[in-house]
């Protein structure tokens, strides 16, 4: 269907990263010690949706990222969607909390249809790849 025109289909996921080091040894020659500064910090968001032709929708935040920061990122997305739209997902909390079930049918009701991957299957979502 997607490679006919039909709809757009889309792979979604979710990674964060720290701002500060974190890495609490490194390789080194015997006696001669490397201390690498490390302490807990901020961490920068990345959430993403893309195409098998890696048209890419995404947006960075800084912090937590909760089911509202997702739910806002999805919004955004259904907004500027243009014809019926499937986006495939992993089964994490976020995608499975009260709040963001709650939106799925608002979204259906704009053409975009939400599906989840089976547990524990990775390899499933391209844009794990």
């Amino acid at each position: 269907m997607e490679d006919s025109g039909y709809i757009d289909l889309f792979f979604g996921d979710e990674s964060h990263f720290g701002l500060t080091p974190n890495v609490l040894y490194a390789w080194q020659l015997k006696g001669n010690q490397i201390l690498l500064p490390a302490a807990k910090g901020k961490s920068r968001n990345v959430v993403g949706l893309m195409t098998r032709k890696n048209n890419l929708f995404f947006d960075m935040h800084e912090g937590t990222y909760y089911a509202d920061t997702c739910i806002g990122f999805m919004d955004r997305f259904v907004a500027q969607t243009v014809k019926k739209t499937v986006v495939i997902l992993e089964n994490s909390p976020i995608h499975r909390s009260r709040k963001f079930k709650a939106k799925i049918e608002k979204w259906k009701e704009q053409d975009v249809l939400i599906f989840f991957l089976p547990p524990y299957s990775p390899e499933l979502n391209l844009i794990e790849i």
